[in-house]
């Protein structure tokens, strides 16, 4: 007589007679889009002779992750509806002296993720690149 043994990972915990969890009821949903921009910007709040106390510029990268559950279509969010949202705040960044915009007056990389994240709808996290090797992080606790 031969013993079929489950794999541990197929196991279920629900006591006998009744269906176990659906093993997809675990999963987070995340979705991530990438946007760029460039803007100069000066940290006031430095001492004097720090190289960033002065005008000079960056190449940022934002990264938004959103997540949530999925919606009839199957989707935690349409990424046309993420552009909808941030598109408008790429705008107000781009080519500007950042120090100029409304709650980035000393626009530190984490300032601007922040201030980022404050103004999108549904996301979990923003991480900002100054540069390849240089990024500052902020998400929902």
């Amino acid at each position: 007589m031969t013993t079929h043994v489950k794999p541990p990972h197929l196991e279920s915990s629900a006591p006998a007679g009744t269906a176990p969890e659906p093993r997809d009821s675990k999963l987070i949903n995340r979705i991530g889009r990438t946007y760029r921009f460039e803007s100069a910007h000066h940290l006031p709040l430095l001492p004097d002779g720090h190289k960033c106390k002065n005008v000079h510029g960056h190449n940022y990268r934002v990264e938004v992750v959103m997540s949530g559950a999925l919606d009839a279509r199957g989707f935690v969010m349409d990424f046309a509806e993420i552009d909808a949202e941030i598109l408008p705040l790429i705008r107000k960044v781009d080519h500007r002296l950042l120090n100029d915009v409304e709650g980035l007056e000393n626009p530190t990389a984490e300032i601007i993720a922040t201030w980022f994240l404050q103004r999108i709808t549904g996301c979990e996290s923003v991480r900002v690149y100054e540069n390849d090797d240089c990024w500052a992080e902020v998400r929902i606790a």
